[in-house]
């Protein structure tokens, strides 16, 4: 049986780093032994500070696949989408690799990156390293419980692992959208908290959705919350704080790229049977997106040995 990679569906963490690296051309066969033994590298962590409940991701990127692992592709795998939403830019950029690393302690986080930036030291370029926080008791920024619809116990699996009587391959692995996420906190925190909670559309102090008749049609509750029928995703996001930005980046896990694209679609009102885009946009700035497959460790050690 595959081997999932134990970050996609954790509990929530104290602390989260994301490292974005561009991988250096003709690097590709290095680069296949060095991102099978990451796991490892990581057990080994998780093992030795067993308190802090140390997690990672590793995840290639959507242009990268085909250079990376040129044998085999996940179904559906493409590129990040640049979807034509009015006044919205999803700013779309072709990331080769993200590491995502979290845990109770931020030492124990840093130690984990400083491993990972001397293994890939000469094969891969750090472009970006965004490191998260709890906020709370799992709100966002906005002060609002983040992600009420996230599926629960052995759900997350079903919604964010693919299947291997669908992908016998690719079995254990997940498509994953990413969007880095920067709050207009100053024009957010200018509305009362009635004016917050129809554009979230939900309590704020217990994060309760509002009942039909008080439910926007594009509050955020109501485009976030998953179309059944298309099918269900798991979202692992984590707020974060720079001197003069403030945001989230925001992970959405699935077992099937098309309930990611049918996903963003709802969100920015372009889907069938959808009023308009999510409201919470028009406090938001998308600095980058990205689309990503996060394949099971079975497959990394296995595509390593090839």
């Amino acid at each position: 049986m595959a081997r999932e990679q134990l970050g996609i569906c954790t509990e929530a963490n104290l602390h989260g780093g994301y490292l974005f690296f561009n991988a250096l051309e003709g690097h590709e066969r290095v680069l296949r032994h060095k991102l099978a033994r990451l796991p490892q590298l990581f057990d080994r962590l998780a093992t030795h500070f067993s308190e802090a409940l140390l997690t990672s991701v590793v995840a290639i990127g959507s242009n990268y696949w085909d250079m990376l692992y040129p044998d085999a592709r996940p179904a559906g795998l493409s590129p990040f989408p640049d979807l034509p939403a009015e006044d919205i830019d999803l700013a779309p950029v072709p990331l080769d690799l993200m590491i995502q690393i979290r845990s109770d302690r931020l030492d124990v986080n840093f130690i984990a990156t400083q491993q990972v930036l001397q293994l890939l030291q000469g094969h891969a370029e750090l472009q970006e390293h965004i490191q998260g926080f709890r906020y709370l008791d799992g709100r966002s920024l906005t002060g609002f419980i983040d992600a009420p619809c996230n599926p629960k116990g052995k759900t997350k699996r079903v919604a964010a692992l693919v299947d291997h009587l669908q992908q016998p391959v690719f079995a254990g692995g997940s498509y994953l959208y990413l969007h880095c996420l920067n709050f207009d906190l100053s024009s957010w925190q200018q509305l009362n908290t009635g004016q917050q909670e129809d554009i979230m559309g939900m309590d704020k102090v217990s994060g309760k959705p509002f009942l039909a008749g008080r439910q926007a049609a594009d509050s955020h509750y109501a485009v976030m919350q998953p179309d059944t029928a298309q099918g269900i995703f798991l979202q692992q996001n984590m707020p974060f704080s720079q001197p003069k930005v403030q945001g989230m980046l925001q992970l959405t896990y699935a077992a099937d790229a098309g309930v990611l694209l049918q996903q963003l679609k709802r969100r920015l009102g372009l889907a069938e049977q959808t009023q308009g885009y999510d409201q919470l946009l028009n406090y938001s700035r998308i600095d980058f997106s990205a689309a990503f497959f996060v394949p099971s460790i079975s497959f990394l050690e296995l595509a390593a040995k090839l």
